[in-house]
């Protein structure tokens, strides 16, 4: 800002500087000579030894363009083969041949034929395929099958029994009211089993990666549910009425 406000020193003259450039090298040497005249510290010197040819000597001649076939590559002269085939098949008989004529055998091809079916190695005898049909114990119920069914049917016998039970006649039941001790001694097995219960279940993984430990965590908290429920029944006041049947 200071360089471009008027100044009073402006108006004094000021002397003229004339640039003067730097001294350009030049060469001794002629700037179009040929190589070969320069020695370069060697007694003997070829044509375009190290620097190429002269000026205007690359191009070539008008009279050696490329003419037409001039890069295929030529062939030689065919000659006879090396190493002749051998011939596989025998020559056509000439028709003036005349065939070979009395010419017998003393073998025996009979014999020769038995002793060869003699010693000869016995074939194979194919197998039939395997029927399943025909193994022990096919039809018949398995030992793994039978025990499952009697499982069920003791579930089912259980079961029937227990809804019998609840669907009886009421005049067949008796009533009875529980002692507080014996309630008292059940509510405190009741908690015991809850909390051995519980501890199993606290100790269990938190990565479920089988079924038998899924079917683990489900049992145990179903038990649990049911002491809970037991407990609070129980707790919730002094009379307990039993029903027998």
């Amino acid at each position: 800002m200071h360089g471009q406000e008027e100044s009073i020193y402006s108006l004094i003259p000021r002397e003229e500087q004339i640039h003067v450039p730097p001294l350009r090298h030049i060469s001794r040497h002629e700037s179009k000579v040929h190589p070969s005249t320069l020695p370069f510290g060697q007694t003997k010197l070829q044509g375009h030894a190290s620097f190429g040819t002269p000026n205007g000597t690359n191009a070539h001649p008008p009279q050696h363009f490329l003419r037409k076939h001039e890069k295929e590559p030529v062939l030689p002269t065919p000659t006879s083969p090396s190493n002749p085939k051998t011939k596989l098949r025998a020559s056509v008989p000439d028709r003036n041949d005349k065939p070979i004529m009395g010419l017998t055998s003393n073998k025996d091809y009979i014999t020769t034929n038995a002793v060869g079916v003699i010693l000869a190695k016995p074939g194979k005898v194919p197998q039939p395929d395997f029927q399943w049909t025909s193994r022990p114990g096919y039809g018949m119920t398995p030992a793994y099958l039978k025990r499952n069914m009697q499982q069920v049917q003791q579930e089912k016998d259980s079961f029937e029994q227990y809804v019998r039970m609840r669907t009886q006649p009421t005049d067949q039941q008796h009533v009875s009211q529980l002692e507080p001790t014996e309630r008292k001694q059940l509510l405190r097995h009741l908690k015991t089993k809850w909390g051995t219960v519980n501890t199993a279940y606290q100790k269990l993984s938190f990565v479920l990666d089988s079924d038998m430990a899924k079917q683990r965590k489900e049992e145990l908290e179903r038990q649990l549910a049911e002491f809970e429920k037991d407990i609070k029944m129980l707790e919730r006041g002094e009379s307990v009425l039993v029903v027998q049947g």
